[in-house]
């Protein structure tokens, strides 16, 4: 876990130093942690590269869209990839396969600053013959302008 957050805010740094309108973000999600990089989350189409960290080290790639673009809250379902091992809780095992990916999120900024926000997303999860889960968290995002 501390490997993940010095992880994170290294990034935060040398983002914020590139002045590139990118989003950053961390998911605690019930499978995994996920730190997130993407596009503007405010865009009517965004996309985001998710890393997860656990046992074992995985990615995934998500392209989503917004149905509900306010200033104080966006909700948005996406569709995504995901590579390299996954853990699945159910089959108890590694599988080093690929998996679709359906996120369904609410990205809440309650705060003045509408850089920053809360997200809650579920996802179900799809690995085909060995099965699906649904999969959901919390976590936070950081939109540099």
């Amino acid at each position: 876990m501390k490997k993940s957050i010095i992880l994170f805010l290294a990034f935060f740094g040398l983002v914020s130093i590139s002045k590139a309108q990118v989003s950053a973000g961390i998911n605690f999600q019930n499978t995994r942690t996920f730190i997130t990089v993407g596009t503007n989350p405010d865009k009517e189409f965004f996309g985001e590269a998710r890393l997860g960290l656990g046992q074992e080290v995985g990615l995934e790639l998500v392209g989503a869209y917004n149905f509900v673009q306010k200033s104080e809250v966006n909700a948005y379902f996406g569709i995504g990839l995901g590579l390299f091992d996954y853990y699945n809780r159910r089959k108890d095992r590694y599988y080093n396969d690929s998996y679709l990916v359906v996120p369904i999120g609410v990205l809440i900024k309650p705060l003045d600053n509408k850089n920053f926000g809360f997200l809650m997303e579920a996802a179900p999860v799809i690995y085909g013959n060995e099965g699906s889960y649904l999969r959901g968290g919390i976590g936070f995002k950081y939109t540099f302008r």
